[in-house]
């Protein structure tokens, strides 16, 4: 006869008495470490959950000198379009048995060595850094490197690290103008993309990268449309204006900073009469929610979050040492805004 769980147990030691194995064996089966026979680590969490138990993270901290969570600082949830890599984020550090504490940093240098500090004092067991603006070799960053927290970079400004991971956005440029060029679009409108934003650069060097491939030059055949609004929906009216102001015709195709830039050009082309994609091909960036769902559907780059959300929390409980650099490549998602350019301005090669 299976032995009646007590019906409060209050710590490890309750439980592994109840079940007769050592207290060691129910901690590491309770944190998902190795070592663990798995019908016995099953047998423990399911006594666990039965008995409604969670161990005390403050204990387990204080023993093993690291607490078993995961401090994750994370720059502006709007500017940065977080919500998707934070719930991911979430669930994958929790299938290790760690907990997050997500704390919006100060986007500066100082805010992000504060946050540094504070995280280390709270001996969290890593601590993960969303676009990152520390330089590689900054001291708050050796100084942790010393502690021996492990340390990963979720698209760092300044890239570097042996845990740093990254979209390529370069190559998600790239990815979308050869798209552009193999339906015979030449002269394209680049929406929203300059050095200003957090990753245009990156993005810079593709599209640069691309023009040199494929034979076009800035400014005759790529056209960039900037401004300031409160919001991205905002700034799409916006750029889908200066896009009306340009030669009627003479720009087939726009690229945009993210979907929601390109959800806002779509509506107030379409209401000035513009038909989409049969006069303009739109790409988006982000492969957002409602990208599919719009009219016509939002061609997109899908910029890899589970992969990239996957390699991180990977990387925080990995014993490799050394390693280089991990990068994500986005890839296209064609859907009904983009299509073969028009006979009137087409000039395949």
């Amino acid at each position: 006869m299976k032995k009646k769980l007590l019906p409060s147990i209050r710590s490890t030691t309750d439980l592994a008495r109840q079940l007769g194995l050592s207290r060691w064996t129910v901690s590491r089966a309770l944190n998902g470490h190795d070592g663990i026979n798995p019908q016995t680590a099953e047998r423990v969490r399911a006594a666990a959950r039965a008995s409604n138990f969670e161990p005390n993270v403050f204990g387990v901290g204080l023993r093993s000198g690291k607490m078993n969570w995961v401090g994750v600082g994370l720059p502006d949830l709007v500017d940065y379009f977080l919500t998707d890599k934070l719930s991911r984020l979430q669930r994958a550090v929790q299938d290790l048995g760690m907990r997050v504490d997500f704390q919006i940093l100060e986007q500066t240098p100082a805010g992000e060595r504060l946050l540094i500090e504070r995280f280390t004092a709270m001996r969290c067991a890593g601590i993960v850094l969303i676009a990152s603006q520390l330089q590689p070799d900054d001291p708050a960053l050796r100084r942790l490197a010393e502690s021996g927290v492990r340390l990963v970079r979720i698209d760092p400004l300044r890239p570097g690290l042996p845990f740093d991971v990254s979209t390529d956005r370069s190559h998600a440029m790239e990815t979308a103008l050869n798209h552009f060029h193999q339906l015979g679009h030449r002269k394209i409108a680049i929406a929203g993309v300059d050095e200003r934003s957090g990753y245009g650069q990156q993005r810079l060097e593709g599209i640069e990268r691309a023009c040199q491939k494929l034979g076009w030059e800035i400014p005759s055949d790529l056209c960039f449309l900037l401004g300031d609004a409160e919001d991205d929906f905002q700034l799409g009216t916006l750029l889908g204006e200066k896009f009306l102001a340009l030669p009627r015709g003479k720009f087939t195709a726009i690229l945009t900073l993210n979907d929601r830039i390109a959800l806002g050009m779509l509506q107030i082309l379409k209401k000035n009469g513009c038909r989409i994609p049969r006069d303009v091909s739109l790409i988006g960036y982000d492969d957002s929610d409602f990208a599919p769902y719009i009219d016509p559907p939002l061609s997109t780059i899908d910029p890899g979050v589970d992969e990239l959300i996957t390699l991180a929390t990977g990387l925080l409980v990995s014993n490799a040492e050394g390693l280089e650099r991990h990068t994500v490549k986005p890839r296209l998602i064609e859907r009904g805004s983009t299509a073969d350019v028009p006979d009137i301005h087409s000039s395949r090669d």
